[in-house]
């Protein structure tokens, strides 16, 4: 490949990446106050039982997703909001019921994240200094999401640690030296 060229695809795909920078791609979706058959989602899926993941996951299902990747709870919305076990179809309308504030949901194909990040800097290519890289930082980093899964392709983003400091997973060190490489990209899996 020509320099030239070269540069040009590397000034494209960065602008591309700028574009998404941190963020998941169009296969994952938020939902604030997520509703099941007009009430608010319970927290549960039964009473007491599959609470939490399970309860986000069948939901996430039934919208035609894979898996939810986060959720957070709204505790004690019962008595304002009744909630609905998406298990049952039982209705809670007491002050002790749990509902979600929200639910990200991923498609099959797993989700891209594009400069992904580690404590609020760019991931590094490496889990610690010079040992574990690639592969290595990027399944440990999807694991670390809750993506069981893994990592399915990952892109490096060569020498930007002057400019952007990098983190690494292992250890939380930061690299802030030109040689310091990170991510432009990670697929987890579910």
């Amino acid at each position: 490949m020509s320099p030239l060229l070269k540069t040009l695809t590397k000034t494209f795909a960065a602008g591309a990446l700028l574009l998404s920078a941190g963020q998941a791609f169009a296969d994952t979706q938020t939902f604030p106050k997520p509703k099941q058959d007009g009430n608010r989602l319970d927290w549960c899926m039964d009473w007491s039982t599959g609470c939490g993941a399970p309860a986000a996951t069948a939901w996430c299902k039934q919208k035609g997703f894979e898996t939810a990747t986060s959720f957070t709870q709204a505790p004690n919305i019962g008595a304002q909001h009744p909630t609905r076990l998406i298990g049952t179809g039982a209705v809670c309308d007491q002050g002790y019921c749990d509902g979600f504030a929200q639910i990200t949901c991923a498609s099959a194909g797993g989700t891209t994240f594009a400069n992904p990040k580690q404590g609020g800097n760019r991931l590094d290519w490496c889990l610690n200094w010079s040992a574990g890289c690639g592969a290595d930082a990027a399944n440990a980093w999807c694991h670390a999401k809750g993506f069981g899964g893994g990592a399915s392709s990952f892109t490096m983003a060569e020498n930007i640690g002057a400019s952007t400091p990098t983190r690494l997973l292992g250890t939380g060190a930061i690299c802030d030296q030109g040689y310091c490489d990170g991510f432009a990209q990670i697929t987890c899996e579910p």
